[in-house]
């Protein structure tokens, strides 16, 4: 038999891993707060924009180092527990979202999601503007001159032997 076509070591009835014992799983990245998760896509932005633009690289990755730094600076002047930042709504969200557990924020992530998703097919259901109304449908009164109507029937009356004066 060739290698193909031969069995596995442990005969036709191994599995592989026993089912009960734990598998192990990779373990996600730890994710950060806001401004270190907003440091680590700046890093990469730059790291890409040094690797595919050559000179202009430099000076988008220096754009991108200056607000990753402005981001991280931001991030530990925001909820630092002092006492301006019991009354600051800002300090109180940012707060809140750092005590957050993953999963309220995954499905907050999806509830808004899907709340934008929403607002993109009401949007899509609205019928497009017309103009300003008028003008694409000609005026809404027709004008009519009674001056002209009333000189024009004077005449008319005069020319008219049966009228009375």
């Amino acid at each position: 038999m060739n290698e193909m076509n031969e069995p596995p070591v442990g005969g036709p009835q191994d599995d592989g891993p026993q089912r009960d014992q734990p598998q192990e799983q990779p373990q996600p990245h730890d994710v950060g707060s806001v401004g270190e998760e907003a440091v680590k896509l700046f890093g990469a932005l730059a790291d890409l924009a040094r690797q595919h633009a050559g000179d202009a690289g430099g000076t988008f990755s220096g754009l991108a180092g200056q607000a990753a730094a402005m981001a991280h600076e931001v991030n530990e002047h925001l909820a630092t527990d002092s006492p301006e930042c019991t009354y600051c709504p800002v300090c109180r969200v940012v707060h809140v979202v750092r005590e957050t557990s993953p999963e309220v924020k995954a499905h907050l992530m999806v509830a808004a999601s899907s709340l934008m998703q929403a607002a993109a097919g009401l949007m899509e259901t609205l019928p497009p503007p017309t103009g300003t109304g008028a003008s694409a449908r000609g005026p809404a009164v027709e004008r009519i001159d009674l001056d002209e109507a009333d000189d024009a029937g004077d005449e008319s009356d005069h020319n008219d032997p049966g009228a009375n004066p």
